[in-house]
């Protein structure tokens, strides 16, 4: 197993669960698009070299291929929470849509090709859905579970 397995599995493991079994697999798929897309990034991040037309197109797809799910994603986990009178659901769905603009904005560089923008780029792909999983979406697991327990 290399090294970049270790770190993306340290990473999945220490996504909590929210308590919804299609969510977890949910966020576990957009984890492996992340995978399909760090492995890209990390290419050009280390400065082993810049990437070719074929790097940056498949960089592109796996942006639109993460942009697609994350919205069908959101929109289920949205709908679910409405359903259920999730209190902070204003919230979370601002949350969700200032994500699809970043993941926009991060496709925007990618469609450019700047080359200058991919370390930063690639820590916030590995950063955002971890935080968002383990803040945001924790803190509906844990109102849903008060209210089972209460």
């Amino acid at each position: 197993m290399s090294m970049k397995n270790e770190f993306h599995n340290k990473l999945l493991s220490s996504m909590v669960d929210v308590g919804e079994p299609r969510f977890n697999l949910a966020h576990e798929k957009l984890f492996q698009i992340i995978v399909d897309a760090d492995e890209i990034l990390g290419l050009a991040a280390t400065g082993e070299r810049m990437l070719g037309q074929n790097e940056w197109e498949s960089l592109s797809s796996v942006c639109d291929e993460l942009i697609a799910y994350a919205k069908v994603h959101f929109a289920e986990e949205e709908e679910t929470l409405a359903s259920r009178h999730y209190p902070e659901i204003a919230h979370h769905r601002t949350v969700h849509n200032t994500l699809i603009e970043q993941l926009n904005e991060f496709q925007k560089k990618v469609s450019e090709g700047n080359e200058k923008d991919l370390k930063e780029l690639r820590r916030w792909m590995l950063e955002w859905l971890l935080n968002h999983v383990n803040h945001e979406d924790f803190a509906y697991a844990q109102y849903f579970t008060a209210l089972k327990t209460a």
